[in-house]
C-alpha cells in the first residue's frame, strides 16, 4: 500500500467510506490534514510524518507508542502509512468499537506475538496509564491503586499473565482501560 499517487479520487473516498467508520465528508476533511502532514507529496506517511500527525492529535501520547502505532498500522510492512492505512488506523482508534481498540492495544504490547501479556509488557502498559492518569489530573498513588485493581480483575486466572481472551472480555467491561490507555 504504502507509497501511491497523492490524489485521492472520488472513488477512493467512497470505498474509504464504505469501509470505514467515516462518512465521505470525514474522509474528504481527513485527507486535507493528511495533505498538511505527508511534507514530501508522496502520498504515504513515513514514520516521522506518521508521529507528527498523531501528536497533533493525541498530544500526551508518548512518542515510542506512537512509534508502535505505526508498525501496527503498516498492514503491508512498507515502512510507509498510506491514506487507506491511515483511515483504518483512526477509524478504529477514534470511532472503532471498545473491542476493536483493545484488539489493537493488545497486539501492540504483545511484543513477541505469544498471544500472552507477559510481566515486561504488562509494566510497560502500566506505565503508559500511569502517565495518561497523571496527565488527566490523578494523584500517582490513586492512580496505581486503581491500575492494580484493574489488572488483579483482567488476570482472571490470576497466573501474573493476561491472556488475549482476559485482556479483550475483562477490558470491555472497564472502559477506564481505554481512557487511561490514552485512546
Amino acid at each position: 500500500m504504502g507509497q501511491q499517487n497523492s490524489k485521492l479520487t472520488k472513488s477512493d473516498i467512497e470505498f474509504i467510506g464504505k469501509n470505514s467508520n467515516f462518512s465521505k465528508e470525514e474522509v474528504a476533511n481527513i485527507y486535507g490534514e493528511f495533505k498538511k502532514f505527508d511534507k514530501d507529496g508522496n502520498g504515504s506517511f513515513d514514520r516521522k510524518e506518521f508521529v507528527l500527525f498523531f501528536k497533533s492529535k493525541l498530544p500526551n501520547y508518548p512518542e515510542d507508542n506512537l512509534n508502535k502505532l505505526f508498525d501496527a498500522f503498516d498492514s503491508d510492512k512498507s515502512n510507509t502509512i498510506d491514506f487507506k492505512e491511515l483511515t483504518v488506523a483512526l477509524s478504529i482508534i477514534g470511532k472503532g468499537s471498545a473491542e476493536d481498540k483493545l484488539k489493537v492495544l493488545f497486539d501492540i504490547y504483545d511484543k513477541d506475538k505469544s498471544g500472552i501479556l507477559e510481566k515486561k509488557e504488562v509494566d510497560e502498559m502500566i506505565a503508559l496509564m500511569k502517565n495518561v492518569g497523571v496527565s488527566l489530573g490523578k494523584s500517582p498513588g490513586d492512580i496505581e491503586l486503581f491500575i492494580v485493581k484493574l489488572f488483579e480483575k483482567i488476570d482472571k486466572d490470576k497466573n501474573n499473565l493476561i491472556s488475549r481472551e482476559e485482556f479483550l472480555t475483562e477490558g470491555a467491561k472497564s472502559p477506564s482501560l481505554l481512557t487511561l490507555l490514552g485512546i
